[in-house]
């Protein structure tokens, strides 16, 4: 190897000029003297020369000084001091010598030197053999270190707390900081012959946080403290790093605080870990007011401070504050490094700001830094990704000329961009360029030609690029073929993907329920049906299972083909082979009912899936509705408000009727009578009555039967003068009382309505009495003694007329509640026993009374007859 010419200075002393003193000499040879490889050769040269008048204290120093910039040349030093034979190299010259050769990768040579050592009688010593350890633990071979360790007193040789720490750093670099605490704690019960000192405690701690074990950590330091060990800059520092990294924030601050009162200043590094700390838990102000805070203590942030919050705000859609950060980072004199650019060029890049990264790239180069493949890869990847594939290639083509070969990840993007524009030929181009180049094509640039070839209809180089992959030893999986399926049937090519699909069996790749799934979803958007069922049948034949995909697929093909009955039946077998449907799957059905106007079958199915726990959104149904294509009507939504109420979820279907308005529609009177209904349950009377009223103002008239279920209900609330408002509703109306309002009033006895009337009283109120019991209600109401209470409500419920009544001075139904049947519940008079006696006779005839309407109105006509002088009474006006 040719050895650089010595300078002038050099020339000058190996001529015959002065003399450097020795002083001088160990100066130069000194670390951080600023002399550099150069000036250390010339100082061992000139001592060198002097022979045996040189000391080889000073020798080893600037051998020292030598190997400290080049090992080689180090090496090359000592060989010449060997041959000269005029001063003695010592152990500790060995020890340099094997450090060089460690440093240089060749373990063999260092070993052959500690062989030399051993030959020519030294007394080893430790210097001599901590390079070796060092240099097996960076070779990963710590375990061998570890036996040289232990042999070392063999040799004569104590280790020292520097081989011991050596170790311990092997040991935690190979994620074994149990082991590096159990030879910590060697070291502390070895007599005291090798004390662990601070870096010792500071590798294991930091091991342990490394490896994600903060008790440990934590307890290896308060074992340092227990040790009388002080805690430096790197203990702290190594904890609130980890902290950080834990995002816990506040006891890392706290750390801190402990640091600065035990009197240690925090550095760069340490302030460092806290802003990348924020940065990585979203707190971006606090962030950057710890950076004011460490330029006010004095501490000046480095480039590692503004790369991590650039990095924060590029993966935030920041740039433009990023790019803030960045100009005031080359103001105060910091240059950024090559992490800086490629940071704010991924950032440009996320963001599609392509004018941005061009830009960037010239300032790189301006500012001396050359894009590194890296950069050049991400410049790529984004024109690729925003569909600018001629500038991906002239970059691809800017890169290869600065020297920088494409692997297969720049490669595979320039390949996925051509074929996504149909430029299949320039595609095989690059692909047969890589090949020449000695890059092997990894599976996701096949997945790229295959699926673009097939998209090209060229179906024969598609297939033959297939058994290329497998001879170069890459076997596709079941994913790779449904990816490509997958995005053929999307494009509508199905008639490629079912070749794909028979050359999936033929080179023993098994379809699993993806892929089938995939291809019914390519048959059933393009309308062959029985080809979609066939599959599905096939499937079943090769033992694979169908999921709620499949058969949603399927019933969505059949909905959209108007083939409802298809549907229902692929749905019954669905259920029947116990694969449960989920929301899509009834969303497809309701929508299918829904467009052809079943509406009995939308409602039953709605039904099933409330109580089959299957959940939906329901406060946005009616936006689903629309997203259905479906001109929405009030029929639909009453279906799924009468579903809701009848499964318990009010809250829901009151959020569904209040979006009537906001849909443009106007409920209808089953609407009502369902809310109307819901109100009562919720023991809201007053809300259903003004409800009831703005029925009516919206020109919804009451019919028979809602009035007879509000009844029911109201009966079953107790609510006795609600129950005599509507009752007197149905009168007006000439609407028949129903027999199960009739059977209620009859079931509710003494527990609500009866307190102190018998049930048979209540039979004839709530139910027109028939013929048969007239004689004794005349003989009742022709009696010359004052009629009481029960008896005007009798009279009141049946039309007979009251003294005093006018229709013109009717009150209000639903505002005034006359209270007549309330008058009811509390009247005792001369009556009650007449009427408890006359009425008990007539118990065979109570089912009678609730079902046969004709005699009603009959007896209506005769208590009439009974007082012609009095018109006719109405208790409620409306």
């Amino acid at each position: 190897m040719a050895r650089r010419l010595p300078s002038r200075s050099r020339a000058r002393a190996l001529a015959g000029g002065v003399p450097r003193s020795e002083g001088t000499i160990r100066d130069l040879g000194r670390a951080g003297s600023g002399g550099g490889e150069e000036d250390a050769l010339q100082v061992f040269d000139e001592l060198l020369q002097r022979g045996r008048r040189a000391s080889i204290y000073s020798l080893n120093r600037a051998l020292t000084a030598v190997a400290r910039d080049s090992p080689a040349a180090a090496v090359s030093c000592f060989n010449r001091m060997a041959r000269a034979g005029k001063v003695t190299p010592t152990v500790h010259t060995y020890g340099i010598l094997i450090g060089c050769c460690c440093r240089a990768g060749r373990l063999d040579l260092g070993f052959a030197a500690l062989g030399s050592v051993i030959k020519k009688g030294f007394r080893v010593e430790a210097i001599a053999i901590n390079p070796l350890l060092k240099g097996l633990c960076a070779k990963k071979k710590t375990n061998d270190a570890i036996i040289i360790l232990h042999r070392m007193t063999e040799l004569g040789c104590k280790p020292d707390v520097f081989s011991y720490n050596v170790l311990l750093k092997g040991l935690c670099h190979e994620s074994r900081s149990q082991e590096a605490l159990e030879l910590l704690h060697m070291m502390a019960d070895d007599g005291g012959d090798c004390p662990p000192d601070v870096v010792s405690y500071n590798t294991v701690i930091d091991g342990f946080f490394k490896e994600g074990d903060l008790d440990k950590a934590y307890s290896t330091y308060h074992e340092m403290l227990d040790m009388r060990i002080l805690a430096d800059v790197v203990t702290y520092s190594s904890i609130i790093a980890a902290l950080c990294k834990a995002q816990a924030m506040d006891k890392a601050m706290e750390v801190l605080s402990t640091m600065v009162e035990n009197g240690i200043m925090p550095d760069c590094c340490t302030y460092n870990s806290i802003v990348h700390g924020y940065c990585s838990s979203g707190q971006l102000k606090e962030a950057i007011g710890f950076l004011e805070k460490m330029c006010s203590d004095g501490v000046e942030p480095n480039v590692v401070t503004y790369n991590s919050l650039i990095d924060y705000l590029c993966k935030n859609g920041g740039c433009k504050e990023a790019w803030t950060i960045f100009d005031s980072m080359v103001k105060k004199g910091l240059n950024p490094t090559i992490t800086t650019y490629g940071t704010l060029l991924q950032g440009y890049a996320t963001e599609g700001a392509l004018l941005e990264m061009h830009k960037l790239m010239d300032l790189m180069v301006q500012n001396g830094i050359q894009p590194d493949h890296h950069a050049f890869s991400i410049l790529i990847c984004a024109y690729a990704k925003w569909e600018k594939i001629d500038e991906a290639l002239l970059a691809f083509c800017k890169m290869r000329q600065q020297g920088l070969n494409p692997d297969v990840v720049t490669y595979g993007t320039v390949i996925d961009g051509l074929c996504k524009s149909g430029r299949v030929d320039d595609a095989m181009i690059n692909f047969k360029q890589m090949i020449n180049e000695g890059v092997i094509p990894d599976i996701f640039v096949y997945t790229s030609l295959i699926h673009g070839l097939c998209t090209c209809e060229k179906w024969e180089k598609a297939e033959e690029l297939i058994f290329e992959m497998l001879d170069r030893g890459i076997h596709p999986d079941t994913i790779f073929f449904n990816s490509i399926i997958d995005s053929l049937c999307k494009e509508g090519r199905v008639i490629e993907s079912e070749k794909l699909f028979s050359l999936i069996g033929r080179i023993g790749v098994k379809p699993d329920t993806i892929t089938y799934n995939t291809l019914i979803d390519g048959y059933c958007k393009s309308g062959r049906m029985d080809e979609a069922m066939r599959l599905l049948t096939g499937m079943v034949s090769v033992g694979v299972e169908p999921n709620c995909v499949s058969y949603s697929t399927l019933i969505n093909g059949y909905c959209k083909s108007g083939r409802m009955e298809d549907t229902l039946a692929l749905f019954r077998e669905m259920v029947n082979k116990g694969i449960s449907p989920n929301f899509i799957t009834c969303d497809i059905m309701l929508q299918g009912f829904f467009q052809t106007g079943k509406a009995a079958n939308a409602k039953e199915l709605f039904l099933w899936i409330i109580k089959s726990g299957i959940q939906l959104k329901l406060s946005t149904y009616n936006m689903k509705l629309c997203l259905m294509d479906l001109k929405l009507e009030t029929w639909m939504l009453n279906i799924v408000i009468d579903a809701l109420l009848k499964v318990g979820r009010k809250a829901e279907a009151m959020d569904l009727f209040a979006a009537f308005s906001a849909n443009g529609l106007v409920p209808d009177i089953v609407t009502y009578g369902l809310i109307i209904g819901n109100l009562i349950d919720e023991g809201l009377l007053e809300e259903s009555d003004n409800l009831f009223l703005t029925m009516e103002k919206n020109g919804c008239a009451a019919y028979s039967r809602m009035l007879n279920h509000v009844v029911r209900k109201l009966l079953q609330r107790g609510d006795i003068t609600r129950v005599g408002t509507y009752l007197s509703m149905i009168d007006e109306n000439l609407f028949s009382v129903e027999a199960s309002t009739a059977s209620l009033s009859v079931a509710l006895k003494e527990n609500i309505l009866l307190a102190k009337v018998d049930d048979r009283l209540m039979v004839m109120v709530s139910c027109d009495p028939t013929e048969s019991s007239a004689p004794k209600v005349e003989e009742m109401m022709a009696g010359g003694k004052p009629q009481d209470i029960s008896v005007e409500a009798w009279r009141a419920r049946s039309r007979y007329p009251s003294a005093g009544d006018s229709s013109a001075s009717r009150p209000i139904a639903l505002k005034s509640k006359d209270g007549i049947l309330p008058k009811l519940m509390g009247g005792v008079g001369s009556h009650d026993d007449l009427f408890k006696k006359e009425i008990s006779k007539y118990d065979p005839v109570c089912a009678e009374i609730a079902d046969n309407i004709v005699a009603q109105e009959q007896l209506l006509l005769q208590i009439q007859v009974l007082d012609p002088a009095k018109g006719s009474s109405c208790c409620v006006t409306r």
